[in-house]
């Protein structure tokens, strides 16, 4: 093993008796060390539960038969970092998370990883890591946030909050309105639940094959997630049996599956950033032209929040990226034989988890149901559907209840399938003898006859009952609640597994005696899966209905960008596409920003009208320096009702939430002397967005005369960013350090 570097030989008493202080005992030397690098920070959503899910890590890791080590590393909040110079720590972060896992695995030679990242800069920092290390390594991140509701049943998530700014600024929405959005746009601990930058990361590291099916989609306060942690602990101590490495998964074809899957499903822009940096940790070649090829070939297959209403929540209910990537394979165009950390290809975890294989397994039926439920929750509940520990830390509330218990659940599951009505997930988690005794009407054999019981008792229920997670004896029930007229309720039944194996149930019972009823305990957890006739093929389209022929991302190039620029296709409107006209071509005069700070100012001061060019400059990653996000702005201009009348660019980057004809990383950046650095006010950009062009409608001599009097912006820097201004490359090569 690797780890006998520090554990082996009479030269390493030393080392062992260091490690013994730790809790190592004798019997654990032969045994493999696991890091567990984690990312548990209190102040961003997607990580302050983290602390929580890292303990149940580290219990499954020991009951796997590994010696599991935690540490964590730092991470910024982009939404809290967002509109001030917070933000230009945030990119620069990826590089010191990828340096400090680095350390940490080489300093005490771990045998493998398990990484537990979630937002935006952790997930390509930890990637980075891994692939530069090369220890048998996977992923499983914190999980997204549920989608918001107000009380009148809205949909809303944080891009919400951000464009509600905007038009409380313009006058038409009151206070007590942005209020609403603020209290009901982020519901839950969790990475944010769009198609932002942190949960296209975690997507693509499903099709990359360094994490398990389910991975970028089950909710953080689904009891499913438990399960995903399970199955990662017991995972890693297969590769690191069989040896299996990051760099013999994440090859040049697993790069092209991932780039695939996030042009099916207009990922953020920044996906493209961070792929570009993961594969040169990887010595893979990978270029933005690479990507741009991809994405003239495959087709925009779904659409996800900012881009249209459907949220992740919603991308796991219609299947999750298996069945995204089950419909790309149907295409013929994946690289099926890619090698995964389940220890089989990347077509055979197809089968098993595209909800619309003929092999999809009776496990990923279940976990498609469950994975997508969150919790009722009693509305006066500040935490809502979470929770303190006894030391303080915020966690899910159903992590709380019989944490990482396997009986636990699969009667979540159970429960999770008959509140949505959903009888076949609810058959699928019996093993095909098994035996139901039900009290007062006899045993039922099978899984069949057990699905028909449960049929009957929705059928007769007409919606008035629903299970919800509880105690018995100290052991996981589910209970039976039947509601009343005017909202009283009763329990009226509970069921308990008596047995199960290998995540079936093969004997249970359902109990209905009163007197054992009133001891059994309801915990608050019941499952809620609040969708109303939710059509999956249309959340999730095949190549015959999709969105557009090509990707939702797409690459341009021309006289302002000649190494390249970013526009997320998928995320502009049809209004604005109509306004192009049938070549879909944007003109436009420059309304020029020299700083994001400047352009928020400008926007809502009403700087930007109908028709212009917004150009923001000098926040690329040499320029800012750090290339900030720009949320806010892209924000305000939605907000002031002018997101179908302008256009964008920047050299700086754009958040996943960004929607519209907002086009990004415009390299050579202004602080390295390129074009965009050259543009002065008034001069007019064509934006050809068909075939791909980014030019300006001024004489090249003009240009050339202004090149000879250009000088870089000087900036008073110190610390951490200077250090980084000097060693960091334009986006165009994945804006790393050198």
């Amino acid at each position: 093993m690797r780890s006998d570097m520090i554990k082996r030989g009479f030269e390493r008493a030393p080392h062992r008796s260091l490690l013994k202080a730790t809790g190592v005992t004798d019997a654990d030397m032969g045994k493999p060390f696991i890091a567990i690098a984690n990312s548990y920070v209190d102040i961003v959503p997607g990580h302050v539960h983290l602390n929580t899910f890292g303990e149940i890590v580290r219990q499954a890791v020991r009951e796997a038969g590994g010696v599991p080590f935690m540490f964590s590393t730092i991470g910024v909040d982009d939404g809290i970092a967002m509109g001030h110079v917070g933000m230009k720590y945030s990119l620069p972060s990826r590089e010191l998370i990828a340096d400090c896992v680095e350390t940490m695995i080489q300093a005490h030679w771990f045998d493998g990883m398990i990484c537990i990242p979630n937002c935006d800069k952790i997930v390509p920092g930890m990637l980075m890591a891994a692939v530069r290390c090369n220890i048998p390594t996977i992923f499983v991140s914190g999980g997204p946030m549920a989608t918001g509701r107000t009380p009148d049943g809205k949909d809303v998530d944080l891009i919400s909050v951000f464009q509600a700014v905007g038009a409380y600024s313009k006058g038409t929405i009151t206070e007590a309105q942005l209020k609403e959005m603020e209290d009901y746009g982020c519901p839950t601990c969790g990475s944010c639940s769009g198609l932002f930058t942190a949960n296209s990361m975690n997507c693509l590291c499903e099709a990359l094959g360094l994490a398990l099916p389910g991975n970028g989609t089950i909710l953080a306060v689904s009891k499913e997630r438990e399960a995903l942690y399970d199955r990662a602990a017991r995972a890693i101590l297969k590769l690191v049996e069989r040896d299996l490495k990051p760099r013999d998964i994440a090859t040049l074809e697993a790069f092209d599956n991932a780039l695939m899957l996030d042009v099916a499903m207009g990922g953020s822009t920044n996906t493209i950033l961070h792929t570009l940096a993961i594969a040169r940790e990887a010595g893979i070649p990978y270029d933005i032209k690479r990507i741009d090829d991809i994405s003239r070939r495959i087709p925009c297959l779904c659409k996800v929040s900012p881009s249209s209403n459907y949220h992740v929540q919603d991308v796991h209910r219609a299947g999750g990226i298996h069945t995204i990537l089950g419909e790309l394979k149907r295409m013929g165009v994946l690289n099926t034989q890619c090698r995964t950390v389940t220890g089989r290809t990347l077509g055979e975890n197809i089968d098993e988890w595209d909800v619309r294989s003929e092999k999809c397994t009776a496990w990923a039926k279940a976990v498609r149901v469950a994975g997508a439920s969150a919790l009722v929750v009693d509305p006066n509940d500040k935490l809502g559907p979470a929770a303190r520990t006894a030391s303080g830390n915020l966690a899910p509330k159903p992590m709380l209840a019989f944490p990482g218990d396997p009986v636990a659940i699969t009667l979540w599951r159970l429960a999770a399938g008959f509140n949505a009505a959903d009888v076949e997930a609810q058959a699928a988690l019996f093993s095909a003898k098994a035996r139901f005794d039900v009290e007062g009407e006899g045993r039922l054999d099978g899984r069949e006859a057990i699905g028909a019981w449960l049929d009957k008792m929705l059928k007769e229920s007409n919606g008035r009952l629903r299970l919800e997670l509880g105690s018995l004896r100290e052991q996981p029930v589910l209970v039976q609640w039947k509601y009343e007229a005017g909202g009283v309720k009763r329990i009226v039944g509970a069921a308990q597994v008596r047995r199960l194996k290998n995540w079936e149930i093969v004997r249970a019972r359902w109990i209905t005696k009163p007197a054992v009823l009133a001891r059994a305990k309801a915990l608050g957890l019941m499952p809620y899966d609040p969708a109303f006739r939710f059509d999956a093929r249309d959340c999730i389209r095949t190549k015959e209905n999709a969105y557009t022929p090509d990707g939702g991302l797409s690459i341009l190039y021309g006289q302002l960008a000649p190494e390249g620029c970013v526009v997320k296709t998928a995320g502009i409107s049809d209004a604005f596409k109509a306004s192009c006209g049938p070549g879909f071509v944007f003109e436009g005069p420059c309304v020029i920003f020299e700083s994001q700070d400047e352009a928020c100012e400008g926007i809502l001061g009403g700087k930007v009208k109908a028709g212009d060019v917004v150009v923001i400059r000098n926040e690329g990653p040499k320029g800012g320096p750090g290339m900030q996000e720009m949320l806010s702005p892209t924000s305000y201009i939605a907000g002031m009702g002018l997101g179908d009348k302008v256009a964008l660019v920047t050299d700086g980057r754009f958040s996943g939430g960004t929607a519209g004809a907002c086009i990004g990383h415009v390299s050579p950046e202004a602080a390295e002397g390129g074009p965009i650095g050259l543009l002065k006010a008034g001069d007019r950009l064509r934006i050809d967005f068909s075939n791909r062009k980014i030019d300006i409608q001024v004489a090249p001599e003009e240009l050339a005369r202004r090149r000879q009097n250009w000088q870089p912006r000087k900036q008073d820097l110190s610390g951490w960013l200077a250090r980084y201004q000097k060693l960091v490359t334009n986006a165009s090569q994945g804006g790393v350090l050198t």
